[in-house]
C-alpha cells in the first residue's frame, strides 16, 4: 500500500511538472506576442507622429506636379501657334515655287492660244479670199452658178498653190479651241495656287522658315 501511495505521488508530481512546463511555454508565447504587439504599437505611434510631416510632403509633391502640368500646358499653347506658323511657312515656300511654275505654264498656254487663234484667222482670211475657186470647183456645164445663176462658165476661178479649203480651216479652228481650253485651265490652276499662297502667307507672315523653325 505504501508503494502504491508513493507511485501515485510520483505520477502527480510528474503531471504537475508537465503542467508547469506547459504553463511556462504558454507564458513564453504570451511574452513573445506581447513584444510583437509592442513593436506594432511602436511603429504605429511612430507613423502617426510623422504623419503630419508626411502629409505635408505629399501635399507639396501634388502641388508641384499640378504646377508643372499647368506650365507644360501653357508652353504647349505657346508652341502650337509657332508650329502652325512654321507649317504655314513651309507651305508658303512650296506654293511660291508652284505659283511661279503655274505662271509660266499660264503664259505659255496664253501664247499658244494666241498663236492658234492667229493661225485660224489667217486660214479663214485665205479661204475667204479663195472662196471663188472653191465655188468654181462645184460648177458643172449647164448647171446654174450658185452666185450669179449663169449656166455657162467660160472662165472659172482656179485653185492656186496653198489654197485653204473648209477642212483646213476647221482643223485650225479646232486647234484654236483646244488651245483656249488649255489656256483657261492653266489660268484656273494659277488662280487656285495664288489663293493658297496668299492664305499661307497671311498665316506665316514674311518671316524666313529657318527662323520660325528655331522658334518652334
Amino acid at each position: 500500500r505504501r508503494a502504491a501511495e508513493e507511485r501515485g505521488g510520483l505520477e502527480s508530481a510528474h503531471r504537475a511538472e508537465r503542467r508547469v512546463a506547459e504553463l511556462a511555454e504558454e507564458r513564453a508565447g504570451l511574452d513573445r506576442q506581447e513584444r510583437a504587439d509592442a513593436d506594432v504599437l511602436h511603429e504605429a505611434e511612430t507613423w502617426l507622429a510623422d504623419w503630419e510631416t508626411t502629409r505635408t510632403a505629399l501635399r507639396t509633391r501634388v502641388d508641384d506636379a499640378q504646377e508643372a502640368a499647368t506650365r507644360a500646358g501653357q508652353l504647349a499653347l505657346q508652341r502650337d501657334p509657332a508650329r502652325r506658323r512654321l507649317d504655314a511657312a513651309r507651305r508658303r515656300d512650296g506654293l511660291a515655287a508652284d505659283t511661279e511654275d503655274a505662271r509660266r505654264r499660264a503664259l505659255a498656254s496664253a501664247e499658244a492660244a494666241a498663236a492658234a487663234r492667229a493661225h485660224w484667222l489667217d486660214l479663214k482670211e485665205q479661204r475667204l479670199s479663195g472662196i471663188a475657186a472653191e465655188l468654181a470647183a462645184g460648177l458643172a456645164d449647164g448647171a446654174p452658178c450658185a452666185v450669179c445663176g449663169a449656166t455657162e462658165h467660160p472662165a472659172p476661178a482656179r485653185r492656186v498653190d496653198g489654197h485653204v479649203d473648209r477642212e483646213a480651216e476647221e482643223r485650225a479652228l479646232a486647234a484654236h479651241q483646244q488651245a483656249e481650253e488649255r489656256r483657261a485651265e492653266a489660268e484656273r490652276r494659277l488662280g487656285t495656287v495664288r489663293e493658297a499662297l496668299a492664305a499661307a502667307t497671311a498665316e506665316a507672315g514674311d518671316a524666313p522658315t529657318a527662323r520660325l523653325a528655331e522658334q518652334a
